[in-house]
């Protein structure tokens, strides 16, 4: 199809709005992110553009790196933007995904049945999906993921995803690298592949500290002075012991500092050396959207358990765009020195720098 000047009127709109409406002084896309960005509009309004040449039963676009090049945030302005109504637009974070999952299996006889029951739930309606932070460790995850992938090609719905690794990349875990083998096959055939790879660390540029995620801080105690005395100066009022409080319900039930109103206090230890999981913080997360952590240790001094819920949470909060306060005695550049990192401390660290140091 020829390359038109209304296919590059379309083009030029769109990233300029992108580029204009981001932050008030305006970004310019780097070139790896035009040319991304370029292709992702040819493919959205269905027109062609330059270097993009149209892949034959192209379901979307798949596109890895390292943290902090603007993945998801290109992916997202560029879905907003994208010629479709909006309530037919569904995003949707991998722990969500997940999540819906696990609703479903309380509710069915059999796991075939909550998959398909999720997945209805998911694309009914759907004309335009966005998959954020794709990963996938373990063989459920990936049972779970080529079946969405099956279904999105299947009912030819347009879909961007986001993520870390690129498709041989997931589950790389080798007795279980077979499983996610269908999903591979079809991000292959059926989705460009592309790469967002060298450049500028975006997390560390543009960034607005006046709300969501990037508005927490990482506090450090420092030689000589105490929690309380660190929180006073942030402007904090440290919590009274008689404040502490149960938050969730039986076996979820897990130690908080202190509640006042939609802000919840939690010790490093009570809220991820126990066993909470990734439904826990999501629900948390429902309900108070601002969190303060205090006790962070250095991870090599914490088990490895409790060094993966504190990367999962992350991506929680991070998702949900929650204010976090840490007050640690552990500087930012010590935390990650173990040798035994979780599962994606790359990405957790990335999304900690955005976190104020005053």
């Amino acid at each position: 199809m020829e390359i038109t000047d209304t296919t590059l009127q379309i083009s030029e709109a769109v990233i300029a709005h992108i580029e204009d409406s981001t932050t008030p002084g305006g970004i310019v896309l780097d070139p790896e992110q035009r040319r991304l960005a370029e292709g992702v509009i040819g493919f959205l309004h269905n027109v062609p553009t330059a270097g993009h040449p149209a892949k034959l039963g192209q379901s979307g676009y798949f596109v890895y790196g390292p943290p902090g090049r603007g993945k998801t945030w290109l992916m997202r302005q560029l879905f907003e933007a994208a010629p479709y109504p909006t309530e037919s637009k569904r995003q949707v974070h991998f722990h969500d995904f997940f999540r819906g999952l696990q609703q479903q299996l309380g509710a069915k006889t059999s796991t075939r049945e909550a998959i398909e029951a999720t997945l209805q739930n998911l694309l009914t309606g759907t004309e335009l999906f966005f998959f954020d932070e794709l990963h996938v460790h373990d063989p459920g995850s990936a049972v779970l993921l080529n079946r969405l992938l099956a279904a999105i090609t299947e009912h030819r719905i347009p879909t961007l995803i986001t993520s870390n690794y690129e498709p041989e990349g997931l589950l790389q875990e080798p007795a279980f690298h077979h499983v996610i083998k269908p999903g591979i096959k079809i991000l292959r055939e059926h989705f460009s592949v592309v790469t967002l790879d060298d450049g500028t660390d975006y997390r560390l540029q543009h960034v607005s500290h006046d709300a969501g995620f990037a508005s927490g801080r990482w506090l450090v105690v420092e030689s000589g002075h105490t929690v309380y005395q660190t929180l006073r100066a942030a402007g904090l009022v440290p919590p009274k012991q008689a404040e502490a409080t149960t938050v969730l319900n039986g076996h979820r039930a897990l130690r908080a500092l202190a509640v006042r109103g939609t802000q919840i206090w939690f010790d490093f230890a009570d809220l991820l050396q126990a066993r909470s999981v990734t439904s826990d913080f999501m629900e948390l997360a429902d309900g108070y959207d601002q969190w303060v952590l205090t006790g962070v240790p250095k991870l090599s001094n914490t088990d490895p358990a409790s060094r993966q819920r504190f990367v999962t949470l992350i991506d929680v909060l991070v998702d949900r765009d929650i204010p976090l306060t840490v007050c640690t005695t552990v500087p930012r550049t010590e935390l990650s020195s173990t040798e035994q990192p979780p599962v994606d401390l790359f990405r957790t660290m990335s999304r900690l720098a955005l976190l104020g140091a005053h």
